[in-house]
């Protein structure tokens, strides 16, 4: 159990643009029990990603219309039921948060990125980890 809380957090980042990709590097590298795995462009890749990397996290800018969105996350929940997913946008509505809240996605709004991101990536790491240390 105490593995849990000395291990690398081992995050997958899901994004198509450079420019993003390197904001999130550079925030990232200033946590030393993160360790970003890879770097998805697609959703497809991230699938094949899933299954060879194992992520803890999966970090993703989402700009898809909330449907298609929904849909990415339900498929990557089902591939990894233990992996925690945050996203990089905001529920419009109490549905779409309702929703989110069942699959268990975390939201960050872009905007606070970079002062949140770390404190929030930190949150689901000991949530998980409580979780893990709890189970007999």
């Amino acid at each position: 159990r105490l593995e849990a809380f000395l291990k690398k957090t081992r995050v997958l980042i899901v994004e198509e643009y450079e420019g993003i990709i390197q904001v999130f590097r550079r925030i990232l590298k200033t946590a030393p029990e993160i360790e970003i795995i890879w770097e998805a462009k697609s959703e497809l890749e991230a699938v094949l990603a899933l299954e060879v990397f194992k992520p803890d996290v999966i970090l993703m800018n989402s700009t898809a219309p909330w449907r298609q969105a929904l849909k990415v996350w339900r498929q990557f929940k089902a591939q990894a039921p233990d992996c925690k997913l945050l996203a990089m946008t905001t529920p419009e509505n109490s549905t779409q948060a309702k929703q989110a809240k069942a699959l268990e996605i975390a939201f960050l709004a872009k905007e606070e990125m970079v002062r949140s991101l770390i404190p929030t990536l930190r949150g689901l790491i000991n949530a998980s980890n409580a979780e893990k240390c709890a189970q007999p």
